[in-house]
């Protein structure tokens, strides 16, 4: 399970910034999908709630579009053309007709009217879950019902108690919680203070919160929004090539612009040396500089490891993008290929983006 939206229960997060004397920590998953996902949505069976009507069921749907379209939205916003198609997001209702295309989806999102485990009435509007049925298939779940007080009473007294009502939740509560959840989908964990008040005043509404994965709760009917930090952590993870691999970038370049000139691999028996390996490790990690990781690189060059085989330069700033360190750390854990890491270096000297001498 990855996210959960709650009142009272805040999780501790990892990444910090001091901001009017409280810290905030945002928790970064990590990188989810490796071509452009797509997120499907169950239509909601009539009978299964006596109280949902098909205009229910179409609003159900129609929310869960607009969420996916928040957030491909901000993401394609400030890219250029022909780039934008790199964080297209696809969207698909699943009904009847089309269930067996369901294999084809990456995130389900599924609606129910209450959850089903009573520790969790009153308090959870969606949750998340990684690894559905032990594949990679993320399963959300968004529980629709509103809220309300209900009364009761005995012979001596008069009670008022929580309790799920025959209405929907208000459009903005819903399409926060979607695009809430769809947030730990890609790769989000939770936006947090370090101080209670302040995570309650952004739970209740009371003060509005600079990321949409800050925790809300029933109390808020304010519609939430993507924030500027959501998409930088989103593009953090994704970078350079969007939800794509470079492969599949450089195979889509339009014809009408200027080619990047294909990567040269000299096919040898020659393993990268661990050496080199080690040292992309604790260069990702902060423990050597710079220059030490391009040293490492000018190895591979001179050893014909890598052949690059022309050089663009397109940045005069000598600070290597953060974005690389992710690429060094992934290659470190294994994570991705010597054969997958030497294209991306080769890729990112052709282009200026690392400055190495062969």
């Amino acid at each position: 399970m990855i996210g959960i939206i709650i009142v009272g229960i805040f999780l501790s997060l990892s990444f910090v910034n001091h901001s009017f004397g409280y810290n905030v920590e945002y928790q970064i998953i990590g990188k989810q999908f490796s071509k452009n996902p797509l997120i499907c949505t169950y239509e909601p069976v009539l009978g299964s709630d006596p109280y949902l009507k098909q205009w229910g069921v179409d609003r159900l749907s129609e929310t869960a579009r607009l969420a996916v379209q928040d957030w491909q939205s901000a993401l394609q916003q400030n890219e250029k053309r022909e780039l934008r198609d790199n964080w297209r997001i696809d969207y698909r209702v699943l009904t009847d007709k089309n269930i067996d295309s369901k294999k084809e989806c990456n995130v389900l999102i599924q609606f129910e009217s209450m959850p089903q485990e009573k520790s969790e009435w009153y308090s959870v509007l969606g949750v998340t879950y990684s690894n559905y049925n032990n594949t990679d298939v993320k399963l959300i779940k968004i529980y629709y019902r509103d809220v309300k007080i209900c009364q009761t009473n005995d012979a001596q007294y008069i009670y008022y108690n929580l309790c799920y009502g025959e209405d929907m939740l208000i459009s903005e509560k819903l399409r926060t919680t979607i695009t809430h959840e769809i947030g730990h989908a890609l790769g989000l964990g939770h936006y947090q203070a370090d101080d209670v008040k302040v995570n309650a005043a952004w739970a209740k509404g009371g003060a509005e919160a600079d990321s949409i994965m800050a925790v809300f709760s029933h109390e808020n009917s304010k519609l939430m929004k993507i924030k500027p930090i959501d998409i930088e952590k989103i593009k953090s993870i994704y970078t350079p090539n969007g939800f794509k691999s470079i492969q599949d970038t450089l195979k889509e370049q339009p014809t009408e612009i200027e080619t990047i000139p294909e990567p040269q691999i000299v096919q040898k028996t020659q393993l990268i040396p661990t050496w080199v390996k080690n040292n992309a490790k604790w260069w990702s990690e902060g423990n050597s500089d710079d220059q030490t990781f391009v040293n490492a690189i000018e190895f591979l060059v001179k050893s014909e490891i890598i052949k690059v085989s022309s050089v663009s330069q397109t940045d005069d700033s000598d600070t290597i993008p953060t974005w690389v360190k992710n690429n060094a750390k992934w290659w470190s854990e294994g994570i991705i290929t010597d054969g997958d890491f030497i294209k991306g270096i080769e890729f990112l000297a052709e282009h200026g983006i690392i400055k190495i001498k062969s």
